[in-house]
């Protein structure tokens, strides 16, 4: 059992641009449960929205303003659903399935800003829970953002923090299933927030996770980390970290948007004359050409992987810098230290524009291009031949069974290699020969040869009558 979940408010998606950039964020965060509150989901765009992504999708819409929770499972995941349900304010979706064969309730939270309305909330909660009817080998997993802090002091800065009575309905809800605050149990006197506002300076930890007790031990990682778009930050939930399958090289295709790049056509005109000098004494232009392609692939992919390696690593000094600001900001909550954090959180934006703009390319011409129906149907056969192509389990010779993608390579290769492996032995010969020196197969007979040298005939009944003589 491992994958890993990420929670975000995401404060509406309903921009096409946007959420193709929170989708793109998402899926480089390398996660395979994603928990979206604040997407002001209606069931109109419900069906536009599954298109953009592959995966399953879980809604509890809310309106085209406010409100609105989501659950997306990454096509990778072995995930089974069981069962789901929700509310018809956007507020909540509880989610029961067999994730690689343990079962789980994931819950997704948004709650209420109003005390009254919170407390009328987590009593729902608490009921819902309460008559879920799960097995006592149900792990239970509650994520999102609750809109309330557990601990005045260490959950909150500026302002005036103080404990609310929702915030001892979590608690009592915890106490009766079995449930802690992951990150808390984790970080017992760290500060660290979830959300902020500039004006007036305010942070609060408001999103966090409730997992169940019996799965402390298992869980490898609980951390907060900087989001797009948001005024939130995210927040991850790691279950023994996933092992990643090695995959070969995949198809490659030509990034159009590399014409515009000056350096790249710089690069290939001038490597252009050298190729034609190189392949000079080619007669056949048809040769020649695919020669010149050859080429041009070759420095292109060179070329590309420089530069994807160059915006990688300036991602990820983004990401380090965001986070240390996070953080000094959470320890010295200055004017100069936000503005700071703002100025780094806009260029991480522009960032993952660019690369949802690739995607938005790249999708166009999938979605409308080709039509939503049918780029649906086909993107969900290559999907399911993809899973049905992998060996994702195995039982090994000593009888155990093993999702190691390196033990299942290791037991493939044994098992074709003695398959395949000359074991002769003395009493095998023997056998052979008497097998070769006895043959007691019928034999042709002479009118029977002579037949079969004859042209072939269409006439079945003939063919039929030989066949039974």
């Amino acid at each position: 059992m491992a994958f890993k979940l990420i929670s975000l408010n995401a404060r509406g998606i309903r921009s096409f641009e946007k959420r193709k950039a929170v989708f793109g964020w998402l899926l480089k965060q390398k996660a395979d449960l994603f928990f979206l509150q604040e997407t002001y989901s209606t069931k109109e765009v419900e069906n536009v929205w599954k298109k953009q992504w592959k995966g399953e999708m879980f809604f509890s819409h809310g309106s085209q303003h406010s409100r609105g929770v989501l659950i997306l499972i990454k096509n990778s995941l072995e995930f089974e659903l069981t069962s789901v349900r929700s509310d018809k304010e956007g507020r909540f979706i509880f989610l029961e399935a067999l994730v690689q064969d343990q079962k789980f309730l994931f819950v997704n939270i948004y709650a209420p800003n109003k005390l009254s309305e919170q407390t009328l909330f987590f009593d729902q909660i608490k009921d819902e829970l309460d008559n879920s009817g799960i097995d006592d080998d149900c792990r239970i997993i509650i994520g999102g953002d609750f809109n309330v802090i557990l601990d005045p002091d260490l959950d909150g800065f500026g302002g005036k923090p103080k404990l609310k009575e929702s915030a001892k309905q979590i608690e009592n809800i915890c106490l009766s299933i079995d449930l802690v605050d992951i990150w808390r149990v984790r970080n017992p006197e760290i500060k660290r927030f979830t959300w902020r506002q500039k004006t007036p300076l305010i942070q609060r930890r408001l999103d966090f996770w409730l997992v169940d007790n019996a799965l402390q031990e298992e869980i490898d990682q609980a951390d907060i980390v900087p989001a797009i778009k948001s005024d939130h930050s995210a927040i991850l939930l790691s279950i023994n970290g996933i092992e990643e399958q090695i995959h070969g090289p995949s198809f490659w295709k030509f990034n159009a948007s590399l014409l515009d790049d000056k350096d790249y056509v710089t690069l290939i005109n001038s490597r252009y004359e050298v190729w034609v000098e190189e392949f000079k004494d080619i007669d056949d232009p048809r040769l020649f050409w695919d020669l010149i392609k050859y080429k041009i692939r070759q420095d292109t992919i060179s070329y590309s992987k420089l530069k994807a390696r160059e915006r990688k690593a300036k991602m990820a000094d983004l990401e380090k810098k965001l986070k240390n600001f996070q953080i000094q900001c959470d320890q010295d909550p200055s004017l100069e230290n936000f503005n700071k954090l703002e100025i780094l959180k806009t260029e991480y934006d522009l960032q993952y524009e660019y690369i949802a703009q690739g995607a938005i390319i790249r999708s166009r011409a999938r979605w409308y291009e080709q039509g939503e129906k049918s780029n649906k149907y086909f993107l969900n056969l290559e999907s399911s031949r993809g899973k049905k192509s992998t060996i994702r389990k195995i039982i090994r010779e000593d009888k155990s069974l093993t999702t190691n993608p390196k033990v299942i390579m290791d037991e493939l290769k044994g098992f074709y290699s003695n398959l395949y492996q000359a074991n002769s032995s003395r009493g095998s010969e023997s056998l052979a020969d008497s097998f070769l020196e006895n043959v007691s197969v019928p034999k042709l007979s002479e009118v029977q040869k002579g037949k079969c040298e004859e042209n072939l005939t269409v006439n079945y009944s003939k063919a039929r009558d030989f066949v039974a003589s």
